[in-house]
């Protein structure tokens, strides 16, 4: 989708203000949104479209006189931003006699959990924007810095379907967005389709230019497609175009729809509309007032809860309460599964929400000493359709508390931690703890791998978190908790290393790394990493092939060192070569390498200098674009070497290594440093390099093919600017996240759209702008 219209970037998102739907005035009278039926509220196969975001303004006018017949509209992103525009486009949209559509630009990637998340913040920001229920409300579901696309087929498709869920049981219609290339690389379609027909929203471009009516001979060839996005310049107005290749209502479930379809798209008959039609909306307290019981008391929240303008899951929502807000309630009403407490508000209005579910508590009541009144709300359990967003549950497994082990103690997690509702890792969520959460615990049970801590909650509730996995403890357990300080686990760690330290060499030593390498559990690749030790990591040694309880590195591969043994750590500064690590085909992450060409240094001209990185740069093993690299030195990375060679358009600077080795970086290309050499570094502060004017440009192409525009583009994450437009070419340096590049032209090139940006000297650098249609930042 077009990032112009779609993606913002986490900065600029964080930094909008979140529409709020109750506006409190001045005189406390509170003002809620009244939702607005759509003057239209279905359209005919093969009408235009728009989608918008906050990069367009709230008048959709001129998109309506130019024949658009609905307009979708995004609503929020993430699970912390809303388009603040969302409200004015949608009730403009009705005014112009368009069907208002929304989407939710994802971040959830193949995390299941989080699209549930990310789904209930969508339904609530759509429904505080007033999107009619029955809407089409699609995931955005797009290859960016924010959403993981490479989670596998399967996994995506679950976690598409976990937010379509979500939405569908919000009261709304869902769709899926996405090229379509991405959709038939990276999600399996027929899984999201089987449950949801006709649900897919397509992009698809046959040129990146204007387009002002789709060319249906460049269809996608896709089943189950209910809009074809085709352009994102739309009748010149710089808004993505789109066409209903089916008829769309948000009135109902329609199975004729389908079979109104006059292209030819495959398609198995049944209607892509699945959300339940337009619900009655509560305007008053004249039906909501009745069989009410009296009592004053006061709710704190366990969660997250809509409070409510009428007592029905279909009625709006004047805000989201978050977890441990204090409600004054002084009535309570049963109706199905829900017990809804009544709250007074100004102007003798009143606002409702869920204290109870099934009989289970969404938080804890304090109730006043009234005679006759019971102390919690009475429940049956009837189940309706819909509930409030993130409630606290309630663990119904009915054995979570046998076999538990008594213990009081502080559990201090060690990274994020999902509370549950039981012991079971099919438990449902009901908090993600963060790192350095203190939890007061009570008992503790060991099933299979996992030892469960027993977290005592409101009104007699639990909750459930592991503490630890195979014996390894997932924080700190505090000392003088209880009578012991952790829990007993009768689960020996996976892959326990052997216990024979007999052929091992004693030696006390202090080892450098050269490289990122893995510390395992184990003196073998198979065993478990304990922690990835970064460059220059100090390790104290004191044997060479350990086990037991030991961390175990590789300090050597076939005899070549993988960093520095420090002199006069031992007897022998280094361990002997003829013991090599077990299983040498699985190798630590990035260490450091050993040229393996015979002339790289010949031919070399003597200077020591010191060399400050101006860009993100490759050290490799040699002085070629084909050697291995040793790592990535990041900018202003200051490079000590002692020679320099001109090899073509490069010059390569020799950095002196541990135990006579080298590592080559480039320091100019055709003449241009890649950085800054430190003046006084030697006899001359920069190398002698061959003169080179001939102007750098793409080897895969000239630049007569270029198209000219000028414009802005910003990085949506860490992309290269390369020397030519291809991923052959060298990379002058990694653009960062947020870098504003100004471009002059660009060039289609395969699936990759790349730009040029002008740079000193009458020189170019190169950078893909969009892969595969896909915005890698946005436009301006």
């Amino acid at each position: 989708m077009r990032s112009t219209n779609k993606r913002f970037i986490s900065a600029l998102a964080c930094a909008s203000a979140m529409t709020a739907l109750a506006i409190a005035d001045p005189m406390g009278i509170t003002k809620t949104h009244q939702v607005v039926q759509a003057a239209t509220d279905n359209v005919p196969a093969r009408s235009a479209g728009v989608d918008v975001s906050s990069w367009q303004g709230t008048n959709l006018t001129q998109q309506a006189k130019s024949g658009a017949k609905f307009a979708v509209v995004k609503v929020s992103e993430s699970t912390n931003y809303q388009n603040p525009h969302a409200q004015g486009q949608i009730n403009n949209a009705e005014q112009n006699n368009m069907m208002p559509m929304g989407y939710h630009y994802a971040h959830f990637g193949a995390d299941s959990n989080r699209a549930v998340q990310e789904g209930n913040y969508a339904v609530n920001s759509a429904q505080q924007a007033g999107l009619p229920q029955g809407s089409y409300l699609a995931a955005d579901w797009e290859q960016d810095a924010h959403n993981n696309t490479n989670g596998g087929r399967e996994a995506s498709a679950n976690a598409i379907t976990s937010f379509m869920d979500t939405v569908h049981n919000g009261g709304y219609n869902p769709m899926l967005y996405s090229s379509e290339w991405l959709l038939k690389a990276k999600v399996d379609t027929n899984k999201v389709t089987q449950k949801y027909p006709n649900s897919l929203w397509v992009a698809s471009y046959k040129t990146m230019g204007r387009q002002d009516q789709p060319d249906y001979n460049y269809f996608p060839s896709m089943n189950n497609v209910a809009i074809w996005q085709y352009t994102q310049n739309w009748r010149g107005q710089n808004v993505d175009g789109n066409v209903n290749v089916l008829p769309l209502s948000n009135k109902s479930n329609n199975a004729s729809q389908a079979n109104t379809n006059t292209l030819n798209v495959h398609t198995n008959g049944q209607s892509s509309s699945q959300a339940p039609s337009n619900p009655f909306v509560n305007t008053s307290n004249k039906a909501v007032n009745t069989n009410w019981v009296k009592q004053e008391g006061t709710f704190t929240t366990g969660g997250a809860i809509n409070l409510r303008t009428g007592a029905s899951t279909n009625s709006s929502v004047i805000a989201q309460l978050p977890a441990n807000s204090e409600v004054k309630y002084d009535a309570y009403s049963t109706r199905g599964n829900y017990t809804w407490l009544r709250q007074p508000r100004a102007n003798n209005q009143y606002g409702y929400l869920v204290g109870r579910a099934n009989g289970q508590d969404w938080g804890t009541f304090k109730v006043a000493p009234v005679t006759n009144h019971v102390t919690k709300p009475t429940t049956n359990t009837v189940k309706p359709a819909n509930k409030p967003s993130q409630p606290v549950h309630v663990n119904t497994n009915n054995n979570v508390n046998n076999n538990w082990t008594k213990q009081n103690g502080v559990f201090i997690t060690g990274g994020a931690i999902n509370l549950r509702t039981g012991a079971s890792t099919n438990s449902k969520v009901i908090a993600l703890l963060p790192t350095n959460t203190e939890i007061k615990y009570d008992a503790y049970r060991t099933e299979g791998q996992y030892t469960w801590l027993r977290q005592p909650r409101a009104n007699g509730q639990y909750g459930y978190l592991v503490g630890r996995d195979n014996g390894r403890a997932w924080g700190t357990f505090k000392a003088g908790s209880a009578v012991a300080t952790k829990p007993a686990t009768n689960n020996k760690p996976a892959q326990k290393p052997a216990t024979n330290n007999s052929d091992w060499t004693k030696q006390n030593g202090v080892f450098i790394t050269g490289g990122a390498i893995n510390l395992r559990t184990g003196a073998s690749t198979n065993s478990k990493v304990i922690a990835l030790l970064p460059t220059n990591t100090e390790i104290k040694y004191d044997a060479y092939r350990t086990t037991g309880q030991y961390g175990y590195l590789v300090g050597r591969n076939n005899g070549n060192a993988w960093g520095t043994f420090k002199a006069g750590s031992a007897a022998a500064s280094k361990p002997a070569t003829n013991n090599k690590p077990a299983q040498n085909t699985n190798k630590p992450s990035q260490p450091v390498h050993t040229n393996t060409s015979n002339n790289v240094n010949s031919n070399w001209t003597k200077q020591n200098g010191v060399f400050i990185t101006g860009g993100a740069i490759n050290l490799r093993t040699g002085a070629s674009t084909n050697s291995k690299v040793i790592a990535l030195l990041p900018t202003n990375t200051e490079i000590k070497y002692d020679a320099y060679r001109t090899t073509g358009q490069y010059t390569w600077l020799r950095q002196p290594r541990a135990n006579g080795q080298y590592g080559y970086l480039v320091g100019r290309n055709d003449g241009n440093a890649w950085g800054t050499f430190k003046a006084g570094s030697a006899k001359a502060t920069t190398p002698v390099v061959r003169q080179n004017t001939q102007k750098v440009v793409a080897t895969t192409n000239n630049n007569a093919t270029w198209t000219k525009q000028n414009g802005t583009f910003i990085t949506g994450g860490a992309i290269n600017l390369r020397t030519g437009a291809s991923t052959k070419s060298p990379i002058i340096e990694t653009l960062p996240i947020n870098t504003v590049i100004k471009y002059d032209a660009y060039y289609r090139a395969g699936k990759y759209v790349w730009l040029r940006q002008p740079r000193a000297n009458g020189q170019y650098g190169y950078l893909v702008g969009r892969l595969n249609n896909q915005a890698w930042g946005t436009y301006r």
